[in-house]
């Protein structure tokens, strides 16, 4: 059993005095979608029927997952919207 880290008074920070452990840019942290040690979260997206199949048939023909056109779709809106 992993042992949890112990409380000190030294954890406590002044109201005011906190800063972040790391600086960690929104961008950098959303790229590299196809890094293996990357966290993936779960969402739901519902999207018409047309263009649905449209990515069924252009996956299947170009041997490429849903996840990853939606991936680099999003990464490409992000990037041109600059988010």
């Amino acid at each position: 059993m992993k042992k949890t880290a112990s409380l000190a008074a030294s954890l406590i920070a002044t109201k005011g005095a906190a800063v972040p452990s790391s600086e960690v840019s929104l961008k950098t942290a959303g790229q590299g979608v196809n890094d293996s040690n990357a966290k993936r979260t779960a969402i739901t997206v519902k999207i018409l029927e047309n263009p649905y199949l449209r990515m069924k048939a252009y996956g299947a023909a170009n041997r490429v997952s849903n996840q990853d056109m939606l991936e680099e779709a999003l990464n490409d809106y992000l990037d041109k919207v600059g988010a």
